[in-house]
């Protein structure tokens, strides 16, 4: 493979939704999804809170179990990659990216503002249920358990990996070629 400095950037994809959405969940199924096709994938997770010493219960560990090829997790003030904390402030997503080495995808757990394709996750039962895809251009399907007006967004059933999987490498064509 190619050297990490030099490797193109493998294709953003984030995932979004307000706390007890089904982000990791969804991150989870759809590792499993893509590794079964014979991709490499890696994640991002954004915390709100500072990182905890890896227990194995951590989201980063979920994200790794499931086959991510390697895992950064960002917390305000702190943030490791591959389960090495790293000094400093965390730098941005791009930079952040660019540190996860060569691979095919790259999904990203949280990320609000930031500026790439998302997924928006919402489920009846999570802790806000304002939809975020009506402030957010960037967003661009709707994974949920309920049924929800799209206004004009793909909107797919929170259990149909399949489906969620099939639309992500239709959205980023160049995910491996043909």
């Amino acid at each position: 493979m190619a050297n990490p400095a030099s490797a193109p950037l493998a294709p953003l994809v984030g995932v979004v939704g307000w706390s007890g959405a089904g982000k990791t969940t969804l991150i989870e199924l759809l590792l499993g999804a893509f590794t079964k096709r014979g991709l490499e994938v890696a994640t991002i997770k954004h915390a709100h809170h500072p990182l905890r010493p890896g227990d194995g219960a951590t989201d980063g560990a979920r994200h790794a179990r499931a086959g991510a090829c390697a895992v950064a997790v960002i917390a305000p003030e702190q943030w490791e990659v591959r389960g090495a904390l790293q000094a400093g402030a965390p730098p941005r997503l791009d930079e952040i990216a660019a540190l996860l080495g060569p691979c095919d995808l790259i999904l990203v757990e949280g990320f609000k503002s930031a500026a790439i394709a998302k997924i928006e996750v919402r489920r009846a039962d999570a802790t806000t249920r304002r939809p975020l895809a009506e402030n957010d251009p960037h967003i661009v399907a709707i994974a949920s358990d309920h049924t929800v007006e799209g206004r004009g967004l793909p909107v797919f059933s929170l259990d149909d990996i399949t489906a969620i999987a099939a639309f992500i490498e239709r959205h980023v064509r160049h995910l491996r070629p043909e």
